[in-house]
């Protein structure tokens, strides 16, 4: 059913057991259409096949995630796996940015930790090795060089360029043990309690095997002492250039905003995207 379909049609065509009276947007996710629906459910429709094919495996994975992991993840209650959807009950908290002081970082440490345990086939994946994550990166930062580079000021781009060819060619970056790893665990995805406990974790669409640095990007930089705290819950930096490789990583987050900005038509994305570029050039250079 089309995502112009009035909410509430597509929600009770989906899930008729949901009386779904009152139906409120959700955020603003890339690949997802999510409403909090009357009570307190959360349903979810994706937006393109590539999306509804990472809906399916989670209607798969959530469940073994949340069986395993010592905080909330959302476990679809009702499910359509042809349209695909899913409904589930809604995890109560607030976003990283807006959250208080507690224990919530000492505590996503060893979220973290737990999930970095769990084999990859308890999930359906199999596991990898530091050479493939680095010929996944070769692969992403030719993308980058092709649509998002041009984009910049060719002196800037080109600075830029050498860095990222620097970086996936040094052989002693790429030594450290992959594992199950969330990927876009940014503020809008880790929620936190009214008493600054950890509340659960949410949008597992790009779970998969990857470089253990994925998760602790975005808060080492952007929450620097709460990222130390839960560095340290972790059992800290498990080698020695995981901070470089989560540099990188951190400067990498707006490119990937671009490029859906390209993909999407978006301007405004792709201004922002380019912004972010530039402003994050510098952790390059680690």
């Amino acid at each position: 059913m089309s995502q112009d379909v009035d909410p509430r049609v597509r929600i009770a065509a989906a899930f008729p057991e949901l009386e779904a009276r009152d139906v409120r947007p959700v955020g603003t996710g890339w690949t997802v259409d999510t409403y909090e629906v009357d009570d307190g459910w959360i349903v979810q429709f994706p937006r393109d096949d590539r999306a509804a094919e990472r809906l399916r495996a989670q209607i798969e994975t959530l469940p073994e995630l949340a069986a395993e992991l010592p905080a909330l993840v959302p476990e679809p209650t009702h499910v359509d796996p042809a349209g695909p959807a899913i409904a589930y009950r809604k995890i109560e908290g607030v976003p990283l940015i807006e959250a208080p002081d507690g224990m919530w970082p000492e505590r996503l440490g060893r979220f973290l930790y737990d999930l970095h345990l769990m084999p990859p086939e308890y999930v359906g994946l199999r596991g990898g090795t530091a050479s493939d994550v680095r010929a996944d990166m070769r692969s992403e930062l030719d993308g980058f060089r092709r649509r998002v580079l041009p984009l910049l000021e060719s002196d800037e781009a080109a600075h830029i360029a050498a860095r990222l060819s620097a970086f996936v060619d040094d052989d002693n970056v790429w030594r450290f043990a992959p594992c199950l790893t969330h990927r876009d665990l940014g503020p809008e995805h880790v929620l936190v309690s009214p008493t600054g406990d950890l509340a659960g974790v949410l949008d597992w669409e790009d779970l998969g095997v990857d470089d253990p640095v994925a998760d602790f990007a975005w808060l080492l930089h952007e929450l620097p002492d709460q990222g130390a705290r839960a560095l340290a819950a972790y059992g800290g930096a498990p080698d020695p250039t995981f901070r470089s490789r989560g540099a990188v990583r951190y400067a990498l987050m707006p490119f990937h905003e671009v490029v859906y900005g390209l993909d999407t038509g978006q301007q405004g994305y792709v201004r922002s995207g380019v912004d972010g570029v530039r402003r994050r050039a510098r952790w390059l250079e680690i």
